[in-house]
Order: structure tokens, then sequence, then C-alpha cells
């Protein structure tokens, strides 16, 4: 399932990933799941493919290219997207992991004095928190993903991506994860 929505400015984009579970359609109970939600750069590195939905077309451009346009914000984030949209879980894992790293960074960086300054920083490092959260759940580590969405609450309690992925980990028993490592 994709869909986009709008959330600011500078987080122009959401993918909702709808999660294959393991177990068959008629084995699993009639639970209603949630889609877990990945949050990209469209005017960053590769994000027009991310947009259109051609996942190995981004991550190919985000690996020739590499952080050509100097926003390594943007840049991690849309590599963090790319490698775990296409299923490349050890690029996935180090790009999720140096969004987390450049996001933290820039709002350290961040004017504490300007209120919208330091609302986009914690938006953009919460953004990398759920990002990196959605593939630890893939990836089999319901722990891990949970205390990246704490992370992710407590910097944006109200952001859209976070309200979804936290309805969608609730919605997803730990034990239906798909394994991705």
């Amino acid at each position: 399932m994709l869909s986009h929505h709008r959330t600011l400015s500078t987080l122009s984009l959401a993918l909702c990933v709808g999660i294959s579970l393991a177990a068959p359609a008629a084995a699993r109970p009639a639970t209603q799941y949630h889609p877990f939600v990945l949050t990209a750069y469209g005017a960053g590195p590769g994000g027009q493919d991310l947009l259109a939905g051609r996942y190995p077309a981004a991550a190919q451009q985000l690996r020739v290219h590499g952080d050509t346009q100097g926003d390594s914000t943007k840049f991690n984030a849309n590599s963090c997207v790319a490698w775990t949209m296409t299923q490349h879980w050890q690029d996935a894992h180090v790009a999720c992991d140096a969004a987390v790293r450049s996001a933290a960074q820039r709002r350290l960086e961040s004017e504490p004095w300007s209120t919208s300054s330091a609302s986009g920083a914690d938006r953009a490092l919460a953004a990398a928190y759920a990002d990196r959260a959605v593939l630890r759940w893939l990836s089999g580590d319901a722990r891990g993903a949970q205390a990246d969405l704490a992370s992710a609450h407590w910097l944006a309690p109200q952001a859209g991506f976070v309200v979804d992925d936290l309805s969608a980990l609730r919605s997803h028993p730990p034990e239906e994860h798909a394994s991705g490592s």
C-alpha cells in the first residue's frame, strides 16, 4: 500500500509500507493491521524516484551520485528509505543509523532561540528514529523498534508519521514480524 501525505515543507512525503507478514492470510487473526510509515525528502537525492515508488532507481541514484547536494540529513534519510524498501538490509541499517546521527547533529546545530528551527530539527530527528524503527521491526528487532519510536514520540508526539508508526507497531504483534536481517 502506498500513499502520500504532506507533513512539513522539509519533510515532503511519507510512504506507507504495507508489511506482508510471513503467515498466510487465512492463518492470521482477523486483526486490522496498520501500515508502517517511512518518511523521505522529495527534494532530496533520489526523492522523486521515492515519490514515484521507483525504489531500486532511487537506491541506484543514491549509490552512484552520493551526497552531492551537501545535505547529509536528506541523503541519509532517503538512503534509509530506499534500502529498506529494496530489502538491502545491511545497507539500510548503515543508512538509517547515519540518518539518526546526521539529524541529531543538525538538531544540535539548530538555533535554540528559533522555535521553527528547533521544531524542524526535532521533526527531522523524529523522522530518522521512526524510519529506523520500521527497519528494526522488519529485521526482527521489536525492542529496538519500540525504543526508536519512543525517542521519535518524545521529539514529535503529534507528528503523523510517529502516530502512524506507533499504531502500526501496536497492531503487529512482535512474534509476527518479517525477518530481514
